[in-house]
């Protein structure tokens, strides 16, 4: 009896650290450096449901329907927006000026949106007058990369890469690139999306970048030059805060960074939101985006902080984006004929057999109140555009950035009784095993990890079901 009670409190024990180590490999991977610094937006905060939601979508075959865009908190427009009318034309591609109209037309709408529009961190895009000229004016000459004899890269590598060892190319990055009047120097961008910022490949191993194979450049000149890109970019976040009430995507957090969120990729941006699994303790970082830090972390006074509140957080509305790509499918701008026939849910209006909706889409929503701070947005990052005429591997029937319907910021996101308005406690609380609550000016919020069940009561009112 002694040699197997012994035996059974050993294989207990060592059961039971098995099951913790699955549970240490489970979760989201603390905070650690920061690539850029926490630089929260010039705006004042809001609690605003709706205005807390943003989307990173594009329309090829005409103008992103402003109305749809104006619903959110923050839309950030993709380079390619409006693509249809200048691709493959013989006049210059003049996207950059595209971005600033679609922000005109969406500012005609709601002016409490703010407009984002897209820019390429390691050379002169989107195209435009802006572009143009620094390609061409020899001036700018000394802002590209080049062979280390000072002669031009060949072909579509000419002028195309910028050289951050450049001093003054990082202030002009900062002050005219991003500052200038077709940036977030005009009146109707408030903010800036940088594309490709991490450097030239991999840090570990630079020649995974082909660039740095084509232009010669040695382990210190990329050491070099990935030292003048951030400073650049920093300056250019910084500038956009003081000088130009704007921000840039890259503020948000968390951020992933190699060797500590692996494999999260470089850069990528925010947290996914939980399932019935991650809620309580957390989950694992995935290939797009940092695990969901579990209610138990996040309604504490120290990691919550670090975590989401005391930072510019985003939340992603997918818990696992492979997983869920079939339920955002497309955008249908319906701008062009067949456009609604090709990139639109059937439920919407449009031909596409759509996959089936986010069925907990209110306990991601009230994880998301019951986490957040000043500055927060729930919402996605780029999934690709909307265009009858242009289709993508991997998508249903090619179709493209689609909504779902259970999270339309017109519809779904006001919740059952509007927003709540300011919280009433600054962190939430665990009031019973696995079960939190959060209370505000209108609500009280509560998400029970056990049962998956969401509850947006009003605060005279605590016998509504829940969801």
């Amino acid at each position: 009896f002694w040699k197997s009670h012994v035996r059974m409190k050993l294989w207990g024990k060592a059961l039971l650290t098995g099951c913790l180590a699955v549970v240490a490999l489970a979760q989201s991977k603390p905070p650690g450096p920061k690539r850029f610094p926490t630089l929260f937006p010039p705006w004042p905060p809001q609690w605003d449901l709706q205005r807390s939601t943003i989307a990173q979508p594009c329309n090829y075959s005409g103008w992103f329907d402003p109305t749809l865009a104006a619903s959110f908190g923050i839309i950030s427009f993709d380079w390619a927006n409006n693509k249809n009318s200048w691709w493959n034309k013989s006049v210059p591609k003049p996207d950059a000026e595209d971005l600033v109209e679609q922000a005109r037309l969406v500012k005609a709408i709601s002016n409490e949106t703010k407009v984002w529009v897209y820019r390429q961190a390691q050379g002169p895009a989107p195209v435009g007058a802006q572009t143009t000229e620094v390609r061409n004016d020899p001036k700018f000459d000394g802002f590209f990369l080049k062979y280390p004899n000072g002669t031009d890269l060949p072909g579509g590598w000419n002028h195309t890469m910028f050289d951050f060892r450049n001093d003054t190319l990082v202030e002009w990055f900062g002050r005219e690139y991003i500052g200038g009047d077709m940036c977030v120097g005009s009146p109707l961008v408030d903010g800036f999306f940088a594309d490709d910022a991490y450097g030239l490949g991999a840090p570990d191993s630079p020649d995974h970048s082909p660039v740095v194979n084509i232009s010669q450049l040695t382990p210190q000149d990329v050491e070099k030059w990935n030292e003048g890109q951030l400073k650049a970019l920093i300056l250019a976040q910084n500038l956009a805060v003081k000088d130009y009430n704007a921000w840039n995507w890259q503020n948000m957090e968390p951020m992933c960074i190699p060797g500590h969120d692996d494999p999260c990729p470089n850069g990528w941006v925010g947290m996914n939101a939980p399932n019935q699994k991650s809620c309580l303790n957390g989950g694992a970082d995935q290939a797009h985006g940092k695990g969901f830090a579990g209610l138990r972390a996040l309604c504490t006074d120290k990691e919550g902080g670090e975590r989401a509140r005391n930072i510019p957080w985003l939340m992603h509305i997918w818990n696992n984006k492979i997983a869920e790509e079939g339920r955002f499918p497309g955008q249908g701008s319906c701008t062009e004929s067949g456009d609604c026939e090709h990139d639109t849910c059937e439920a919407d209006g449009g031909g596409v057999h759509c996959a089936s909706s986010i069925t907990d889409i209110r306990q991601r929503i009230a994880a998301f109140l019951l986490a957040r701070g000043e500055y927060a947005w729930m919402g996605y990052n780029w999934m690709g555009c909307a265009g009858s005429d242009h289709s993508r591997g991997g998508f249903v029937d090619g179709a493209r950035w689609q909504r779902p319907s259970e999270w339309d910021p017109l519809g779904a996101m006001k919740l059952d009784f509007g927003n709540g308005g300011k919280p009433l406690d600054p962190i939430c609380r665990e009031v019973s095993d696995g079960i939190f609550e959060r209370r505000f000016e209108k609500i009280v919020v509560r998400l029970d990890c056990n049962e998956w069940k969401a509850s947006f009561l009003a605060r005279n009112d605590t016998t509504r079901s829940s969801a």
